[in-house]
């Protein structure tokens, strides 16, 4: 399945995909964080709905399969059931703040993975862990066990989850 982006100068960017059936799913998100989504049916498509920022990370989470993935029987033995994935927001205060996960040693210490930061809507995938400094307001998209999510959280000192 290919996915298309598009950027939209001053609105934000555009994704659309052709579904299996041979309809085009669009998502619109906007640089305020808001997101479109639309089923192109034929020339003129409206809007199904919109969702805001939270509500979209939100429904990524389902989509993604993080609460619940269907497998199959022979495949059971190989799922990591109590892998969480948890968006952990710095606050002010945080023991975190102004230091790189390596100087943390945040895999090493607590078992956690930060595979993204949100710095102020803008999504930093993979951060570099020697370079990117962590700051107040950003939202550490980390992978898990709820008992490693928990101390990593712990650790953190003013972190919300």
């Amino acid at each position: 399945m290919e996915v298309r982006e598009t950027d939209l100068p001053g609105i934000g960017k555009k994704y659309s995909m052709t579904l299996r059936e041979g309809r085009e799913l669009i998502l619109v998100i906007y640089n305020t964080g808001k997101r479109e989504i639309y089923l192109m049916e034929d020339e003129e498509s409206t809007c199904v709905f919109d969702m805001t920022e939270e509500e979209a990370k939100e429904l990524g989470f389902l989509l993604a399969g993080a609460l619940y993935q269907p497998i199959k029987a022979e495949r059971m033995d190989l799922v990591l059931k109590e892998v969480v994935m948890e968006w952990v927001k710095v606050e002010v205060g945080s023991n975190f703040v102004g230091k790189t996960i390596a100087e943390l040693q945040i895999r090493k210490t607590t078992g956690v993975s930060v595979i993204a930061i949100d710095r102020k809507g803008k999504i930093i995938p993979s951060p570099d862990p020697y370079k990117e400094k962590i700051e107040i307001g950003d939202i550490l998209i980390v992978v898990g066990t709820r008992p490693q999510l928990n101390y990593f959280v712990e650790l953190c000192g003013r972190c919300s989850t």
